[in-house]
C-alpha cells in the first residue's frame, strides 16, 4: 500500500497525514501557497482562489484557523482544499481514518466529494478491510 502511494505520478494530488499544514499559517494561507508558488498567481489572487474553494467545500468558517486550532476534520478539509486547488485529474486520500478520527469519515468524504464542481477521480488508499467503506462513499449517484 505505502509503496503504491510513493510511486504516484505528478498528475496526482494527495491528502495524507505525512503532508502537514504549515502550523504558523491559517487554512486559507496554507491553501493559497499552492497557486502562489506552483501556478505563479499573485498573493491576492491565490487568497481569493483558496477562500472560494473553502466556500465551495462548505467550510469557509475555517479560513482563519491555524493548524493547532483546527479539529481533525477541519484540518482534513484544509489539506483536501490544498490538494484540490492543483486541479489534477486524480486525488488520492491516504489512510483517511488516521486523519479523520473525529467524524464518521466515509460519509464525511462522500459529502465533500459531492460538492459542486468536484471533478476527477477520487481514490482512497487504506487497509484492505476498510476499502468497502470508501467504495460506497465515493460511488457516483
Amino acid at each position: 500500500m505505502l509503496a503504491a502511494v510513493a510511486a504516484l505520478s505528478d498528475d496526482v494530488a494527495r491528502v495524507a497525514l505525512d503532508l502537514p499544514l504549515r502550523a504558523n499559517l491559517s487554512a486559507v494561507d496554507n491553501i493559497a501557497l499552492i497557486p502562489l508558488y506552483q501556478g505563479h498567481y499573485s498573493a491576492a489572487e491565490s487568497g481569493v482562489r483558496a477562500q472560494a474553494l473553502l466556500e465551495q467545500l462548505g467550510h469557509s468558517d475555517i479560513a482563519l484557523l491555524r493548524d493547532p486550532d483546527m479539529t481533525p476534520a477541519q484540518r482534513f478539509v484544509a489539506k483536501l482544499a490544498r490538494a484540490l486547488i492543483l486541479k489534477r485529474p486524480r486525488l488520492v486520500i491516504d489512510r483517511p481514518g488516521a486523519m479523520l478520527y473525529d467524524v464518521p469519515y466515509p460519509d464525511f468524504i462522500r459529502q465533500l466529494a459531492a460538492q459542486a464542481e468536484m471533478t476527477g477521480t477520487w481514490e482512497v488508499y487504506d487497509f484492505s478491510w476498510n476499502q468497502v467503506l470508501y467504495n460506497q462513499a465515493l460511488q457516483k449517484e
